[in-house]
């Protein structure tokens, strides 16, 4: 199909041996479908250590563009969006195995609607972790708030893993903004997005499975950027919408698992029927929020997973908490900071 716009495929890449190859392979056979005036693959290496980069020089039709220091995705997003040339940017990152005609799909809707500002692809099962199995569950809660999508749907973030964009808009609105590691940008551009009044779209017609992490891995990275989130929290004042896992039915079972850990704590050292009844509510309330999510844990992969679960948002719901702790943490450090130069 002939698409009049011309494209610019970003791909920030740190350290992704074991999946750029896959990837960009997938990207360029999907090119290929589409005629365009012009096109462009621009890789930005966060300053990878590994065999990332003699991988890349493999392919002809990329341009790598190497950083000295590791910045994170963000600033590597930007660096890839100051080097395009093209109108639109198509965003798409190093784990990720896009679906057939899903460049093409955003592409369309994109041009579809001047109200649009970002539409996003949806990730889905398989997962391509084969190594921990753990992961799976990750996944699960991951994609639970898609299960229901029949076509296209307004979200609050941008999907930042897979999404489009007209680049004159990013430019507009400031682009995005770097945070340390990954995760934050999707929210806090999608915040700005819609204060410039456009929405954010993800549609079904347009799908991509990725590498998972273990529940170890991702529990710190909960950790991290549950500090980070508040932040853009306390400017929007309101959660992400019911698909993201920022939302506020995860905020209600992240206090219930901490009100639960708080009684079973207070039960070693008091017996007090008013804690052990404490204690039955807090895990009441902790099903009741998360027993849609069990039972669709437990068709897919069975009971074993369904128990897993279990562990497993109690484990998702202390590195929230955590994340709370270290956000307050570094108000008072900042805030100290502030009156000490008075």
């Amino acid at each position: 199909m002939y698409i009049k716009n011309s494209l610019s495929i970003v791909v920030p890449v740190y350290n992704s041996e074991n999946t750029i190859e896959k990837c960009l392979l997938t990207i360029i056979n999907e090119i290929k479908k589409i005629k365009h005036n012009e096109f462009e693959i621009i890789i930005v290496d966060d300053n990878s250590n590994d065999n990332t980069n003699n991988i890349i020089r493999k392919f002809k039709e990329v341009k790598l563009i190497k950083l000295k220091k590791n910045k994170g995705v963000g600033y590597a997003r930007n660096i890839g969006a100051r080097i395009a040339k093209n109108e639109i940017l198509c965003y798409i990152d190093s784990d990720l195995i896009i679906s057939e005609n899903s460049i093409l799909s955003l592409l369309k809707r994109l041009l579809q609607n001047d109200n649009i500002g970002s539409v996003g692809a949806i990730p889905v099962l398989p997962n391509l972790n084969l190594k921990q199995w753990s992961s799976n569950f990750v996944a699960l809660k991951s994609l639970y708030g898609f299960r229901e999508i029949k076509s296209e749907y307004y979200v609050s973030e941008a999907q930042s893993e897979f999404f489009v964009i007209y680049r004159d808009f990013l430019k507009k609105i400031g682009g995005w903004k770097a945070y340390r590691n990954a995760g934050g940008e999707e929210y806090e551009l999608g915040y700005r997005i819609n204060l410039f009044g456009k929405k954010n779209l993800k549609i079904k017609n347009a799908t991509y499975t990725t590498y998972w992490d273990g529940l170890y891995s991702r529990f710190k990275k909960v950790i991290d950027r549950t500090e980070k989130y508040l932040s853009i929290f306390l400017k929007k004042k309101k959660f992400e919408t019911s698909e993201s896992f920022v939302s506020s039915s995860q905020a209600l079972s992240a206090i219930s698992s901490s009100l639960m850990i708080l009684l079973i704590f207070l039960s070693l050292f008091f017996n007090k029927p008013i804690i052990n009844l404490g204690i039955f509510l807090s895990i009441f309330f902790q099903l009741f929020f998360e027993y849609k999510f069990l039972i669709y844990a437990q068709r897919l992969f069975g009971l074993k997973m369904f128990f897993f679960s279990l562990f497993g948002i109690l484990i998702i719901n202390m590195g929230i908490l955590l994340g709370v702790f270290m956000f307050i943490i570094k108000y008072f450090k900042n805030f100290i900071k502030k009156i000490n130069r008075l």
